[in-house]
């Protein structure tokens, strides 16, 4: 007979990457957590083929009782190696909604055919504040109608081909300017404008029948100026459950982010979260330090049996859906040719067109402004530019810090360009991330480019991008691979084959 001590425990998801798997002490960490009753695990960071087999390991283990989940809001890829990446969320969100319902089913089929039953996407966030640091491009964009249509046709795509989808992040993470990976956001907006735009996205999902809803760690002070959403049954119960009607999974936001663990430990946070009605702890901190905090709170009477039962049920009704089909595959080519369409069909062009093809210059200079954690982004799309043209282009790196000396160098090194490409890239500014020196970079492209034909490439967020001048702004609303294909193939004159 199962403990109810170790259902309690069960109510725990921790990660689990492929890229530790070979490490025997890590492998031997994770099995005793399974071994104690955990009911999931999250996958992160590895390559395809060996994510798939350690999950296979861990269900044998476990009896095949475990729920897997992950990270795929566009693609397998953004968290694995392998898989085939998607156009992000904004870039979908400027086309119709059954494109974006198309993708959700390809990753889904991607999805599955590793062992994943569970994909936390799509954010039903609205871009209601530009500068916000870490949804961005994650948002289909800034009018509740447009994220709505689009993050209900994510659900029905992902669900029709058996993979639970994920509305995140409640109440709605949109118009916040703080990241909560760093810190906890606060969010101080009525509850009348909640009502009528953020939450919005949220209950369309639930119409559709989303399997769960993801909370996030937010503090919306209009509805509990005390705890974050994800922590609060004032929010997870008065609004997710009694205002909106919702009864599937309803799962916290990963509890290892510092807007959690700077404010608790883990033990508080995982039960302070099922207590408020979460049916998942998701990830927490410490795995030993949660599971014997819910085993004390069950002795304690703080976690009581109809409490865990409750979320049993819920587990048990949500994941029906991913036995409705049968074992999934996946046609990587088609994929393939489904996000480069898309990617190509989301692109904006802003300004003077006809100073295109690249080919009517004879010498080209394409500059790119990053953060360094954009550099490998920005070499991806340096690679495809110089492999799909006979021009002579010269490549450079830039940012805002850049001193007088070697700005003079990089003129000189321009100065033949007749043509001069102004390339930035990144979703956001997620973990802190910007353009060192983003204030001085207008000054340093009017500058470089003083009297020549001037390309601005936005490889990813627009917002910052207008205020440059240029003869043409390209915008692509997305920095995966197949947008950066797209982008070249505009630059070269060419469509998708």
């Amino acid at each position: 007979m199962v403990t109810l001590r170790r259902r309690a425990v069960a109510l725990i998801m921790i990660r689990a990457d492929a890229e530790h798997w070979a490490d025997s002490a890590y492998r031997d960490k994770t099995y005793r957590a399974i071994d104690l009753g955990v009911g999931g695990i999250g996958v992160f960071a590895g390559r395809l083929e060996e994510t798939a087999a350690m999950i296979a390991d861990l269900q044998n283990r476990s009896g095949n009782r475990l729920l897997i989940g992950a990270d795929f809001e566009h693609g397998l890829s953004m968290r694995l190696e392998g898989g085939i990446a998607f156009p992000r969320a904004m870039a979908l969100g400027r086309l119709d909604s059954s494109v974006t319902e198309s993708i959700a089913a390809a990753i889904a089929a991607e999805a599955r055919a590793i062992g994943v039953h569970w994909n936390w996407a799509p954010c039903a966030d609205i871009n209601s504040n530009p500068g916000n640091p870490i949804i961005n491009t994650r948002s289909f964009g800034e009018d509740p109608n447009t994220v709505s249509d689009h993050a209900a046709a994510y659900v029905r795509g992902s669900q029709r081909n058996g993979v639970m989808a994920c509305a995140k992040h409640a109440p709605g993470h949109g118009d916040t300017s703080v990241d909560s990976h760093l810190d906890l956001p606060r969010i101080d907006l009525d509850t009348d404008v909640l009502s009528r735009r953020e939450m919005i996205p949220f209950r369309q999902c639930i119409d559709a029948g989303v399997a769960s809803v993801m909370m996030g760690h937010i503090l919306v002070s209009h509805l509990d100026n005390e705890s974050p959403a994800s922590l609060s049954s004032k929010i997870i119960h008065d609004v997710v459950r009694i205002e909106w009607g919702f009864d599937g999974l309803v799962t916290t936001d990963a509890l290892d982010m510092h807007s959690i663990t700077d404010r608790f430990d883990a033990g508080t946070a995982t039960v302070t979260a099922i207590a408020a009605g979460a049916d998942i702890a998701l990830m927490p901190s410490d795995t030993d330090v949660a599971m014997r905090a819910l085993m004390k709170a069950v002795d304690d009477g703080v976690i009581t049996e109809e409490r865990i039962s409750q979320s049993e049920h819920r587990r048990t009704t949500a994941t029906a859906i991913c036995k409705a089909i049968g074992s999934a595959s996946a046609d990587q080519s088609q994929h393939a040719e489904l996000a480069l369409t898309a990617a190509n069909a989301a692109i904006e062009y802003i300004g003077n067109a006809s100073v295109l093809p690249l080919e009517r210059y004879k010498q080209v200079a394409a500059l790119a402004f990053i953060d360094e954690r954009d550099a490998n982004t920005a070499t991806t799309f340096f690679r495809y530019l110089a492999e799909a043209t006979e021009v002579d282009i010269d490549f450079g790196f830039v940012d805002g810090t850049i001193g007088e000396r070697d700005l003079s160098g990089i003129l000189e090194g321009v100065e033949h360009a007749e043509c001069i490409l102004l390339c930035f890239f990144g979703m956001s500014l997620a973990y802190g991330a910007s353009i060192p020196g983003r204030e001085n970079i207008p000054a340093i492209i009017d500058k470089l480019s003083a009297h020549k034909t001037r390309i601005v490439v936005s490889c990813g967020s627009p917002y910052g991008i207008s205020e440059l001048t240029s003869d043409l702004t390209i915008n692509t609303f997305s920095d995966t691979i197949p947008s950066l294909a797209a982008a070249v193939l505009r630059l070269i004159g060419r469509k998708p084959a």
